[in-house]
């Protein structure tokens, strides 16, 4: 069984830090770990491959992500082969899922490709189905379980309000596991060693064959904004003619006069006309 599993390079969630003026991540303390769901896909393939099994990882992006590759290797994925282009200075699903269908055509089509759901910093989940779109493979997303059979896969998928459906889909596909489903192996201190030794082959998009002008249709379209600044709010200010215990009561009531009500009582008929007086008074009827 060979399995390749799509592995990305994400911000680690608990070192996100906004500035508050300006509303922009302070980039200078991020740190980046392996996409939570791509884990869990990492995990299954390494299960279902067995001892016999093949496990490719893959990830598209600059040298920083060679991390993601190395803890694949380190627990026990075969190969693993990073995609990227230095004139290729932004990611989109549509250029990641090219990038990847790419690759996965020149390095011999895998029975299974895994991959995370949605990941945790941009989570919009296209690029499982691009995948299946540009290899012509079928594609199930949201997958809770998975067992293998004979050419096919008979997976359970997550359905809204908690809902689930039991599908079978004939191999090679596309599979999009929910994060949660599987915790990856702890990996061992001679794997380490050896994912740390270990040469990171680099694809480039001459050597998927691809062209870099047809792929500009997949690169985002950048929109520069500055946060909105908070409305100005005037700052109240007592009468300086007024005594001192006045001016500290006008400072700790902000200025807000204070509104008094009127009580009525007596008979019903007396109370009625005078709310009516009232009401036509202040121009309400």
């Amino acid at each position: 069984m060979r399995i390749a599993v799509c592995l990305k390079h994400v911000p680690d969630i608990t070192t996100v830090e906004v500035d508050p003026f300006t509303g922009a991540i302070d980039k200078s303390r991020l740190l980046f770990v392996t996409n939570p769901a791509d884990t869990v896909a990492l995990e299954l393939a390494l299960q279902l491959g067995g001892e016999r099994g093949r496990v490719l990882g893959m990830t598209v992006g600059p040298s920083a992500t060679e991390a993601v590759l190395r803890a694949a290797l380190a627990v026990g994925a075969t190969r693993v082969l990073r995609l990227w282009d230095e004139r290729l200075d932004a990611l989109a699903p549509p250029l990641t899922a090219r990038l990847l269908a790419a690759a996965l055509r020149g390095e011999g089509m895998p029975d299974l490709v895994l991959c995370g759901t949605r990941s945790s910093d941009v989570g919009s989940g296209q690029v499982p189905a691009l995948l299946g779109e540009f290899l012509g493979w079928p594609v199930i997303t949201d997958v809770t379980q998975i067992e293998l059979e004979p050419h096919q896969a008979r997976v359970q998928r997550r359905l809204d309000r908690g809902a689930r459906e039991v599908l079978e889909v004939s191999l090679p596909a596309v599979l999009a596991v929910e994060p949660g489903l599987a915790q990856l192996r702890h990996a061992s201190f001679p794997g380490l060693m050896r994912a740390q030794r270990a040469a990171i082959p680099v694809r480039g998009v001459n050597e998927l064959g691809l062209n870099i002008d047809e792929l500009v249709f997949a690169l985002p379209v950048h929109q520069a904004f500055t946060p909105p600044r908070p409305r100005s709010r005037p700052i109240f200010t007592p009468d300086a003619t007024r005594p001192p215990h006045e001016r500290i009561a006008a400072i700790v009531e902000a200025g807000v006069t204070r509104k008094s009500g009127k009580v009525l009582e007596g008979a019903p008929q007396p109370m009625a006309e005078a709310i009516v007086a009232f009401l036509r008074e202040q121009g309400f009827v």
